[in-house]
């Protein structure tokens, strides 16, 4: 069970890591502007940053309780729980707004890349340190 919970929780950091990816590619290319593409992007970054990431915390907070080398003294574990808080605020403030501008057939800003961006550099420092726990 321990070992099925650790790969679990690894993979979809992988699977968070690369639906933030495709979120940015979808943004450089067609996103900004297109309704239908803008659909797309508002269901990877439903699904597959935002839904499994919050189940990647159940996870990891599980494995807080369930494994013996991750304790609640665990600093990097309290701290990647703490970094998700800021993509939760991004995606509220710069992203969800900005695709549904596009999807009711506007065009979005500039405040859609730089949320897309934000949120990519937050996952990347959640996946080094959950990597790299000392």
């Amino acid at each position: 069970m321990e070992t099925g919970l650790l790969h679990l929780h690894r993979t979809l950091g992988y699977v968070i890591f690369i639906a933030a990816l495709v979120d940015l590619v979808l943004i450089l290319t067609k996103a900004r502007s297109d309704a239908r593409v803008a659909g797309v992007l508002a269901k990877v970054h439903a699904i597959g940053v935002l839904g499994a990431g919050r189940l990647n915390i159940v996870l990891g907070l599980a494995m807080m309780f369930v494994l013996p080398w991750v304790q609640l003294s665990s600093w990097w574990a309290w701290a990647g729980l703490l970094l998700w808080g800021p993509i939760e605020v991004i995606s509220k403030r710069f992203v969800k707004p900005e695709v549904a501008l596009v999807r009711d057939g506007g065009s979005a800003s500039g405040r859609l890349l730089v949320g897309a961006v934000v949120e990519l550099l937050i996952i990347v420092a959640i996946f080094g340190l959950m990597t790299a726990r000392p």
